[in-house]
């Protein structure tokens, strides 16, 4: 999707020129992927990069209780899975919304969960075991929380040095943006974490208690597991982009994740989450493994809406995003619409290359 401007600007133009219809099937498909990761209260003043990544209870509660009235009907990834292999003719002919939850954030248990309930509606909460258990951290929120705390940074690795000024909020986001950029295209995703924990550690800030405080504990899932609603999906071990693994870690990423969910809970994911899921992160090799490993679907982040065509890639599924500076249900009905996202395949249906 473009920056936050100007998708607004797209979204508020598609509201007004009427073309946000659910009515048009050749637009809306057959369905869709709803996305969250943090369900809680964010606070979005100044300096707060990764607050697109969280929406309120009150809005997840306004999009379930809008949805349950429409057109649409909330089902299962398991259900999903079945009416796109039928290319949409499963069901009783209504378009689908499976709703996903990606990293086992805490908060999905505590403000997610009651308005799923409520609703009774079908969840998947995709889980990275090192996340869970403290071998991986949450390395982009941890960032956020280096650049918060400083006025000035200064970055030494291997040979780069930079003194990053972080007196205001611009200079703040310009120093992520940087750094984002850095650790996500120039090192490997090792170092990447290394150079997070380094930053953390000569910050005073401490990233462990973070991860345990933000995420569930093995008890908390195996709990959720036993919820008729809950779908337990697996999103690698360490929340890795896979795209930057050989191909022998990526494997491993993929069949250990589940293999440890299933060991925990007692439940084996059939469904898989690409971790950041964007076209460089997960591609053509990534979807043809994890349909090698048996997974039934697999999800990225690429947006779009499901149409009968992706029967032939149910492990390059597209999501809309519940994005956190979105937080309109005309917005959401805009995207469900399917006209964003021919804007942004640039008229295609399908992304899956």
């Amino acid at each position: 999707m473009p920056g936050t401007l100007a998708t607004r600007l797209m979204l508020e133009a598609i509201r007004f020129s009427g073309a946000a219809s659910l009515a048009n099937e050749r637009f809306r498909g057959i369905g869709s992927i709803l996305m969250l990761h943090r369900v809680g209260s964010t606070a979005r003043n100044g300096f707060s990069p990764n607050a697109h990544l969280s929406v309120t209870p009150k809005f997840l509660d306004q999009v379930a209780d809008a949805l349950s009235r429409s057109i649409f009907e909330f089902v299962s990834m398991d259900e999903a899975a079945q009416r796109i292999r039928e290319r949409g003719r499963g069901g009783d002919g209504r378009p689908f919304v499976a709703v996903t939850l990606d990293d086992g954030y805490r908060d999905n248990l505590e403000n997610a969960v009651p308005v799923f309930r409520k609703y009774n509606i079908p969840y998947t909460i995709f889980i990275a075991p090192g996340l869970v258990e403290g071998a991986a951290c949450l390395w982009w929120e941890d960032l956020e929380a280096v650049i918060k705390a400083r006025d000035t940074l200064y970055f030494d690795w291997k040979g780069l040095r930079q003194e990053l000024p972080l007196s205001n909020s611009r200079e703040k986001r310009e120093a992520f943006d940087y750094l984002m950029n850095y650790l996500t295209n120039e090192v490997s995703e090792d170092d990447q974490r290394r150079i997070v924990a380094g930053l953390c550690e000569m910050s005073g800030i401490d990233a462990q208690a973070h991860r345990a405080q933000s995420i569930m504990t093995w008890q908390e899932l195996r709990e959720l597991a036993a919820d008729p609603l809950c779908t337990l999906g697996a999103h690698t071990i360490g929340h890795y982009a896979l795209a930057r693994l050989n191909t022998q870690d990526a494997m491993t990423e993929l069949e250990e994740s589940r293999a440890l969910v299933e060991l925990e809970t007692g439940t084996r994911p059939r469904h898989f989450a690409y971790p950041y899921g964007y076209p460089a992160a997960a591609g053509e090799r990534e979807f043809a493994m994890a349909e090698r490993c048996g997974y039934e679907t697999a999800v990225t982040t690429r947006h779009g809406v499901v149409y009968p065509e992706h029967a032939d890639y149910l492990t390059a599924l597209p999501r809309i995003s519940l994005n956190g500076n979105f937080q309109k249900l005309h917005y959401v009905r805009a995207l469900l619409s399917g006209t964003t996202t021919r804007l942004v395949n640039k008229g295609k249906r399908l992304n899956v290359a």
